[in-house]
């Protein structure tokens, strides 16, 4: 599997609004202080308990406990793997990706370091 480098996914999630990728899916959302606030799109709720931290980078359910950043929702909510996302995520700001050839045991390293993240 092709992959793509730390300074390219790190630029991909500084161009992507978080905000922009979630809206889809929650409709309607308030910003209140540091945060925007939606129903969650993962557990059926009436009153908004998942805040966005698009300064921060990474969404928080209060009520299911969903957290992540971009790339997980698209993951979670679009189905597909960490590539695929990346790909969607690139796809929609206009950004070229320079992947690389698939190196297993770094991929491995990564995801486990990606999973920690979240």
């Amino acid at each position: 599997m092709p992959r793509i480098s730390d300074d390219q996914l790190q630029e991909l999630k500084d161009r992507v609004n978080l905000v922009d990728v979630i809206r889809p899916a929650v409709g309607k959302i308030v910003k209140k202080g540091q945060g925007y606030w939606a129903c969650c799109p993962f557990h059926g709720e009436k009153t908004p308990s998942f805040q966005i931290r698009e300064d921060l980078g990474f969404y928080h359910c209060f009520g299911c406990g969903a957290h992540g950043d971009a790339i997980k929702f698209v993951m979670e909510k679009r189905g597909g793997d960490f590539m695929e996302a990346v790909q969607f995520l690139a796809d929609g700001i206009g950004m070229q990706l320079n992947l690389q050839a698939a190196n297993p045991e770094q991929d491995k390293k990564r995801q486990d370091g990606f999973a920690a993240l979240t």
